[in-house]
């Protein structure tokens, strides 16, 4: 073979490396919804999240659901977020939230918001993506939250427009396990929060917000190069508020929903992300919840 055929060669194999990387099942579940890990060439990324949530009504403290009649609510949320990666299997994380609030009722109206509560944490991969092919990827989250948003017994505002935060420092910790074989993958996401005791200024007495639980079976699939669509239903319990040492009775929280995310790496660099996520509006699906349908537009940059 002469030189021009070997530089041929060379440039086949380096673009066939490249495409096959590019569609590895390391990289088609990375970025397909929400902040999701790093791919494993990269030593950065950082994104920009907005959603628009409007309220349909709410599940009472036994469950029973009512739409909204003479009372509106639209939340709007963005978050900036990055990801680092600091070692082969560590990697570290932190958001940045901020809100508005807009509700109405029959006699008044009110905007308000400010910026959320701040989170920072780590992520460790105890598996990593097709380490061992028989075997799922697993990880590890920890992660704390601040209260640096208003809380709701701080509102300043007759409907509480300026409420932004839980009041408490949040602990949590998430367990993931991912199973990928081209072109799907599916993933099971538990997360446990544990709110800090802070106090309820108001009141006077101590607040323990009950812990929280989550639960997330989702799937996706590559329906076209680099274009994935997913589906992830949800799951949400919360237990008790407890003031001044007693539980409150009736203040436990479920939450069930489903959302439907898509995202396209139309760049090496950047991917562009878009989901809806919605509650299920029945009898028995929800307690002590507002009902949304959330939509959510998102762009990601990883840097390598």
């Amino acid at each position: 073979m002469g030189t021009t055929g070997r530089w041929l060669a060379l440039a086949l194999l380096l673009l066939t490396t490249e495409r096959g990387a590019r569609a590895a099942p390391c990289c088609m579940s990375a970025t397909a919804f929400g902040m999701g890990r790093l791919l494993i060439w990269e030593d950065f990324a950082v994104g920009l999240r907005t959603s628009l949530s409007p309220s349909l009504g709410a599940w009472d403290r036994d469950g029973h659901w009512s739409g909204y009649d003479s009372y509106d609510e639209l939340e709007w949320r963005s978050e900036l977020w990055g990801l680092v990666g600091i070692a082969r299997r560590w990697s570290v994380f932190a958001r940045v939230p901020g809100v508005v609030i807009e509700r109405s009722t029959a006699s008044d109206s009110d905007v308000g918001g400010g910026i959320g509560d701040l989170s920072i944490g780590a992520r460790y991969e105890i598996l990593e993506i097709g380490e061992y092919q028989e075997l799922p990827a697993i990880a590890l989250t920890l992660a704390v939250a601040a209260p640096t948003g208003r809380a709701t017994d701080e509102a300043r505002t007759p409907l509480g427009v300026d409420v932004t935060g839980r009041g408490a420092w949040v602990l949590s910790t998430g367990l993931s396990a991912e199973y990928t074989r081209l072109p799907w993958f599916v993933r099971l996401d538990l997360g446990l929060s544990v709110p800090l005791p802070s106090e309820r200024a108001d009141l006077g007495v101590d607040q323990w917000l009950g812990p929280t639980i989550d639960v997330a079976l989702g799937g996706g699939i590559e329906v076209a190069h680099d274009v994935v669509l997913s589906l992830v239903p949800r799951f949400t319990w919360e237990a008790a508020v407890v003031l001044d040492g007693k539980a409150v009775d009736g203040s436990q929280r479920i939450d069930f929903g489903a959302a439907l995310a898509a995202s396209w790496r139309f760049d090496y660099h950047w991917t562009v992300q878009a989901g809806v996520d919605s509650g299920l509006f029945g009898e028995g699906l929800g307690r002590n919840q507002t009902g949304r349908v959330t939509t959510t537009l998102g762009l990601r940059y990883g840097s390598f």
